[in-house]
């Protein structure tokens, strides 16, 4: 796998500086992620990381990010069905306060306590760190840059 071609998608600005082998775009929301990834996988992109990966409930945590194959060899269908129901499955999840997947840092910052915030940040982190050693990449120097 080229690793130049990895990308992860993120509203969590801790991941900035998480690999040099990794292109990191960041989003304002978890909507921009989810979307952004979607029209990746429409251009050719293929899912690493599942959107919905680890066991923190979507409606419970104001992060997402999610690791992306920028392969660019067709619709690959699978990458599809599975963000398109992630997509959905936050939209039912979120019903009773739909303005968290619009979240900003600001709003963040603003709604959770700092510690809560970190620790939703550090999970978060962790998730990807472990869909990213999976594939061989390595963090020994990597110290989160938590804002």
């Amino acid at each position: 796998m080229r690793y130049d071609r990895l990308e992860i998608i993120s509203n969590n600005l801790s991941l900035a500086t998480l690999s040099n082998h990794v292109t990191i775009t960041h989003r304002d929301h978890i909507l921009d992620v989810l979307t952004l990834t979607r029209d990746k996988i429409h251009l050719g992109a293929r899912l690493v990381s599942h959107p919905l990966a680890g066991s923190v409930k979507p409606h419970e945590t104001p992060y997402r990010s999610i690791v992306l194959l920028n392969q660019q060899e067709g619709l690959d269908m699978d990458s599809l069905n599975t963000i398109e129901q992630a997509i959905e499955r936050y939209q039912i999840l979120c019903q009773p306060n739909p303005d968290h997947m619009t979240l900003t840092a600001a709003d963040i910052h603003r709604l959770f306590p700092e510690k809560q915030n970190r620790d939703f940040q550090f999970i978060d982190l962790q998730l990807i760190k472990s869909s990213l050693s999976a594939m061989g990449i390595r963090f020994a120097d990597y110290q989160a840059a938590v804002v």
